[in-house]
């Protein structure tokens, strides 16, 4: 059990309403008692006992937690947290997924000082590219990248993005510019691992359509790609966040700018369609939105 020293150190003096008989129950000394339950109160941000030089009892939150004791650990800590957030106080395990080379190169900063400023906050995070059960894993929230599918899951828009298709120089000079985005389809292309190989878009007049790329390389890593697409392997779609310093300095080329990619894609935080959301992650989407406002990725 969590904080099992602790707990039962407090188990002891509420059913003694004694220091001195909780000490004697547990065969350590008095001070060694009034330190632990100093340390747990201390932990928790909250005052268990109510001290007078002829009693003690427990307070509110004290019963509260003394009355959880006998549950299982998931149960006690969603007490704890319950308790901490009447403090507005943020506190418990928050797991993260995220994906690989979005996390390490954006999320990895944010992530690091929400932790400083919530230290009561046991961050559990992961980047990788594969596809979760965010109920089954235990994940309180992902971040995703792109256009959603229909879900029972909750999605809240962070940020929108823009994509640009793109290739080198030398792929343009071996295969020469296309003019729209039929000729796309006879060229190779480099994918991003699990991606949708139909690329949607709507013409500068307003026409819809769509094409199958030709895959010349999948990965699952950005860097990956963009050197396979520097390297004039195939041309890439890419959000402009990953891509950008590469087009300004024209190491690679956009092609077709006056379509537009479809659909509109955006950069989303998903979690439970729970009635109650805990405390800490409201704080972590609130925070992350902030940062994502202030983040040039557009």
């Amino acid at each position: 059990m969590i904080f099992e020293t602790g707990f039962e150190t407090m188990r002891a003096v509420a059913e003694n309403s004694s220091f001195t008989r909780a000490a004697q129950q547990l065969g350590v000394t008095g001070p060694a008692v009034s330190k632990q339950i100093k340390q747990l109160e201390e932990r928790l941000r909250l005052t268990l006992f109510h001290r007078t030089t002829r009693s003690v009892t427990l307070t509110e939150p004290g019963k509260q937690l003394f009355s959880a004791l006998e549950k299982s650990n998931e149960e006690l800590s969603s007490l704890i947290e319950l308790l901490a957030e009447d403090r507005q106080r943020p506190f418990g395990k928050l797991k993260i997924n995220a994906p690989m080379s979005f996390g390490e190169k954006f999320l990895a900063k944010p992530i690091a000082e929400f932790g400083k400023m919530y230290p009561d906050v046991t961050l559990e995070v992961e980047f990788d590219d594969k596809r979760v059960h965010l109920i089954e894993e235990g994940y309180d929230l992902v971040i995703r990248i792109g256009s959603l599918e229909s879900s029972t899951l909750i999605a809240k828009k962070l940020c929108d993005f823009s994509a640009t298709i793109c290739a080198s120089p030398e792929f343009i000079n071996f295969y020469g510019m296309p003019s729209n985005p039929e000729e796309l389809q006879r060229l190779p292309a480099v994918i991003y691992t699990n991606s949708d190989t139909a690329l949607e878009y709507q013409s500068p007049e307003g026409a819809r359509g769509s094409i199958n790329s030709r895959p010349a390389i999948y990965a699952n890593s950005i860097e990956m790609l963009i050197e396979a697409t520097l390297k004039g392997i195939g041309y890439v779609r890419l959000p402009d966040f990953f891509n950008s310093k590469y087009l300004k300095s024209e190491s690679l080329i956009p092609l077709l700018p006056n379509f537009k990619l479809l659909p509109e894609r955006g950069i989303y935080a998903i979690y439970p369609d729970k009635r109650y959301l805990p405390l800490k992650v409201r704080k972590f989407i609130d925070y992350l939105a902030q940062q994502m406002s202030d983040f040039e990725i557009k």
